[in-house]
């Protein structure tokens, strides 16, 4: 591909093309260079201060990990923008700069110091002394990509965001009187007499002629309709199957083991245990406890200190200080104080590892698989370029498949969701998502660009090419009469039950109690559990109808229905509650009532900060930005 590349620009069809596509680019997107910095681009205004392209693409950026936490990581950028992710972004930037605008206005700031101070009492920053660890913080803002002005300038604006909102929400306790007439409100319990009835209950359904099944089949066409089904066929490249074919002779095995003994040897290793302080004198007192044929661990457990174990260390994985110490003591022998930038350690051996090296029978088998994967890599790039280059020069799936001996799979009907005519999941398809979404992203014919599927153990290179498309269609009636007549006598039933249901529930209004229904076909009559508004309810009736329950009077009957069943529900009884004498109930209210009323004060408080410094959002920059991903 890359030699077709450079035989193009040599021809002048070719250079003369791309001096066209350098003057469009000028014309409709380079050029903003000369005329500003696109990013820096007003979106909207909040009083003084403006929010930039830059601005909300970035806000956008930490909402889509939010949205596709909700949505799945399946939810493309585009789909973000239509569902108004782009504009939650906008809002949340623009109260942000209100917030920030007002604090400036009432005089609230926040030192470094006292920013200072906050990061010095967190345990995140600590050693285990309990002193402040400077590589630590450094190794914070590496992580986080921010310089220490940066980092500070950020949480002094938070602090004083914080400070406003606590200043603002300080005060939310609710006079006693309100907090008895909620708990009154939300605490009665409503009991209700539950009939249930089974649509299967309903039986001796007279037998539909075909006119009547066929017209059923007609007006529910979606019950009866196949997906539109794809015939493909994917050509898979495998890093573990090439390392299959990888030959290796013991000639092989035997240089590379001399070549790599060194990686097989394994060090000396130490268990160590290690008492830190910050007192040298401290320190010297310690071992010469332990010298006097002391317990190590009792000794440091009646001087209120704790012992860190460090298992199977080695040169490399501990400071050099301690690693020197520990080497030249023998098994159980304490070492003397121990300088490093942590403070002083003392040190016992626990247990000593000797040094190792296997020999080669004992790794052979390992370097074979070494030498087959390393080689199978080498390889497989060589083929994947190849691949690349094979089907920009329009070579068949099949020649292609045959010189670089890949896997073909040919799956001769599958729908969008990897599932076959006879509504079995296919077992045969690698990288089912990526490879669905190209097959069905494509027309008859074309083959997709190669997808790669990474793997522990290396990784696959697939193509797949679309061979026919079969579109989605009503299946004919002779072919699924069986499933109309079931699926019609479904509907009939429910039908007939919902009919039941309601001749019921007009006598249970004019007075018959649930229980003289007891004795029909498929009924249960039963008392609910009590429903409150303060999330005490009954799981066996639909969740739907639990809002109008909570509107009943004593005696009221309504009707429900889920796909299997009908509900019957009389309010049998309304308990009050005394705030007097309260159960655990009135605590929710309370809480309730203390966390929802400072999001309803900063709500306010906003709306109204949308006066003091007026909002104005420039349209067209917002629909460029939420159509962007459109093409």
């Amino acid at each position: 591909m890359l030699q077709i590349m450079r035989d193009l620009g040599k021809s002048w069809t070719f250079k003369t093309l791309m001096g066209l596509l350098i003057v469009s680019f000028a014309v409709w997107g380079i050029g903003d260079i000369f005329r500003g910095n696109p990013q820096q681009r007003e979106v909207a205004k909040a009083g003084a201060v403006s929010v930039t392209v830059q601005d909300i693409e970035m806000e956008f950026q930490k909402s889509m990990l939010e949205a596709r936490r909700t949505f799945g990581p399946e939810l493309t950028t585009q789909q973000a923008r239509q569902m108004g992710v782009m504009d939650r972004a906008l809002n949340m930037l623009i109260e942000r700069v209100e917030f920030d605008q007002e604090i400036k206005r009432l005089g609230i700031s926040v030192s470094n110091q006292f920013i200072l101070g906050k990061l010095a009492s967190l345990p995140n920053f600590r050693d285990k002394d309990g002193n402040f660890n400077k590589q630590l913080w450094e190794m914070f803002l590496r992580q986080n990509g921010v310089n220490e002005e940066q980092f500070m300038q950020n949480e002094k604006r938070e602090e004083a965001r914080r400070q406003l909102f606590k200043a603002l929400t300080a005060n939310t306790t609710a006079p006693a009187s309100m907090i008895d007439n909620l708990y009154m409100a939300r605490g009665q319990k409503r009991i209700l007499e539950v009939l249930t009835l089974e649509n299967s209950s309903i039986a001796n359904l007279a037998a539909p002629d075909d006119a009547t099944l066929q017209k059923f089949h007609e007006k529910n066409a979606s019950k009866f309709t196949a997906p539109e089904y794809r015939n493909i066929t994917i050509a898979k490249l495998s890093t573990t199957d090439m390392a299959k074919d990888v030959s290796v002779t013991d000639d092989d095995l035997k240089t590379a083991y001399e070549s790599k003994k060194s990686e097989f040897a394994q060090p000396e290793q130490r268990d160590l245990e290690q008492i830190v302080l910050q007192d040298e004198a401290k320190a010297k007192e310690i071992v010469e406890l332990v010298k006097n044929n002391g317990d190590f661990i009792k000794i440091a457990k009646s001087k209120g200190l704790d012992v860190i174990t460090l298992n199977h260390k080695e040169e490399n994985s501990i400071v050099p200080e301690l690693y020197e110490a520990g080497l030249k003591l023998k098994d159980k022998q304490v070492s003397d104080p121990i300088k490093t930038d942590l403070g002083w350690h003392v040190l016992r051996i626990k247990k000593i590892y000797p040094a190792t090296e296997p020999t080669f029978a004992d790794v052979k088998d390992k370097l074979r698989a070494q030498l087959q994967n390393e080689q199978a890599v080498d390889g497989i790039t060589r083929a994947v370029n190849q691949l690349d280059d094979a089907l920009a020069a329009g070579k068949s799936l099949e020649d292609i498949a045959d010189s670089l001996k890949m896997r073909l799979i040919k799956i001769p009907a599958i729908d969008a969701n990897g599932i076959d005519p006879d509504n079995k999941p296919t077992t045969e398809l690698p990288a089912e998502k990526d490879v669905l979404r190209a097959a069905f992203g494509q027309a008859a014919g074309e083959t997709s660009q190669v997808i790669e599927d990474k793997k522990e153990t290396g990784s696959d290179y697939i193509v797949v090419r679309t061979e026919d498309v079969t579109a989605s269609q009503l299946r004919p009636y002779d072919l699924v009469k069986k499933q109309v007549l079931a699926a019609w006598s479904t509907d009939e039933q429910a039908k007939k039950a919902m009919e039941s249901a309601e001749k019921i529930a007009q006598e249970m209004r004019n007075g018959k109690t649930a229980t003289s229904f007891a004795v029909r076909p498929g009924v249960d009559v039963r008392l609910s559990k009590p429903i409150t508004l303060l999330g005490d309810t009954d799981n066996n009736i639909p969740k739907t109808i639990l809002k109008q329950v909570v509107r009943m009077q004593r005696g009221d009957v309504l009707t429900s229905s889920t796909p299997d069943k009908q509900y019957v529900l009389r309010l049998a009884d309304i308990i009050q509650v005394d705030p007097k004498n309260p159960d655990e109930g009135k605590r929710k209210v309370i809480d309730d009532f203390e966390d929802q009323m400072p999001m309803d004060i900063l709500e306010q408080y906003s709306k109204n900060l949308r006066k003091v410094f007026p909002v104005k959002i420039h349209k067209d920059m917002m629909d460029m930005l939420r159509n962007q991903d459109n093409g």
